[in-house]
């Protein structure tokens, strides 16, 4: 099982972040799969992520990390239950059943809470408004 759940080059990402014959990479590790990570040391933590990223991302033979900190936040991410898309459909069905079409849901309970998914969620949320309207002409 892989600890690093996500690695992002936050020094392709934001310029100047990295002296130029470095990269700064930060790795997201641990989740709700692995929550014994954060039991770990930091240098054992360091460790496991830089034999990992040498196996997927980098040389074998880059130079030692320079590990500039290691930060540790337990409930960092939500991630959603096993039922919770079928409770979505259930909130929806109820929305419909109780007679209140026109209330949408939408936001990160719904597509997840990377920022991409929930511009996409918005997008795809306007697109049932503007349906809606669409065929509701009382309401415009």
């Amino acid at each position: 099982m892989w600890v690093s759940k996500g690695t992002l080059y936050s020094s392709a990402l934001f310029p100047g972040r990295a002296p130029p014959d470095r990269v700064l990479l930060l790795s997201y590790i641990g989740g709700a799969t692995n929550p014994e990570i954060t039991a770990k040391s930091e240098s054992a933590i360091v460790s496991t992520v830089d034999r990992e990223l040498r196996t997927i991302l980098i040389r074998p033979d880059a130079p030692a990390p320079i590990t500039l900190g290691v930060r540790l936040w337990p409930q960092a991410i939500p991630q959603f239950l096993i039922g919770h898309l079928d409770l979505l459909e259930t909130a929806r069905c109820a929305l419909h059943d109780s007679g209140l079409e026109g209330l949408f849901l939408g936001g990160n309970y719904v597509t997840g809470v990377a920022l991409g998914r929930c511009v996409e969620g918005a997008y795809e949320c306007a697109e049932e408004i503007s349906q809606f309207l669409s065929k509701s002409p009382s309401i415009r």
